[in-house]
């Protein structure tokens, strides 16, 4: 048994760097040894992804997507079996201009119908381009233009990965290596306020002014 971790890889002005991790679920498994072509295939794919107008706006002109890799991982132990990752030859900038600490972010929560913390994920996708409304959040237009927009997105990277893998089929999924299930995702949703991502700030190089006192 196995499963397939997608990691969509970004940069950021500054040096730093984010990415969205998924998880697929295939409906039949890999065998004893992974198709090391195909994997590669399918990890080219994700990377020429364009996620999308609005997502792109989110993201901002100064975070940009840089790459995908692609792991397959075992159900049991979840170690990994094999891997592979494709870097874009030109970063895919977003198309706004920033307004928001490049933390800032935005949450799809995947939800499936396995009760508690194991059946629940979290997406955080860069929220720096879009402007908060005068209550401090997230307008509800772009809240739907955001939640549609990322099921575009991860519908796109599993046609990928069927692509590349014809007699596999994909189901987005939850990891929980707590009690090593994987259980499908139902529902995709999002709120109207904006999070944070805090490995984001990792290394992100802070610039000091002082004053002497008295």
């Amino acid at each position: 048994m196995s499963y397939v971790r997608v990691s969509i890889l970004g940069s950021a002005t500054g040096g730093e760097v984010w990415s969205i991790n998924p998880v697929f679920d295939p409906s039949f498994e890999f065998g004893d040894t992974v198709d090391q072509t195909a994997l590669d295939a399918a990890a080219v794919a994700i990377a020429a992804i364009s996620p999308g107008t609005y997502l792109l706006t989110a993201i901002s002109n100064a975070l940009a997507i840089t790459g995908a890799r692609v792991e397959v991982r075992d159900d049991g132990d979840d170690s990994l079996m094999a891997i592979s990752i494709a870097t874009k030859a030109t970063p895919l900038a977003g198309t706004a201009a920033p307004f928001q600490a490049p933390q800032t972010a935005l949450v799809a929560s995947l939800r499936t119908n396995t009760p508690g913390a194991s059946g629940r994920g979290r997406l955080y996708w860069p929220h720096v381009g879009v402007q908060a409304n005068t209550s401090l959040r997230c307008s509800t237009s772009n809240v739907t233009s955001f939640v549609t927009g990322m099921k575009t997105y991860l519908a796109a990277m599993d046609a990928a990965l069927t692509t590349a893998f014809p007699t596999i089929a994909f189901d987005l999924a939850v990891r929980s290596r707590t009690t090593h299930s994987t259980p499908h995702v139902v529902r995709l949703q999002a709120g109207d306020v904006f999070d944070t991502q805090r490995r984001r700030r990792d290394t992100l190089p802070e610039q000091y002014q002082s004053t002497p006192i008295p």
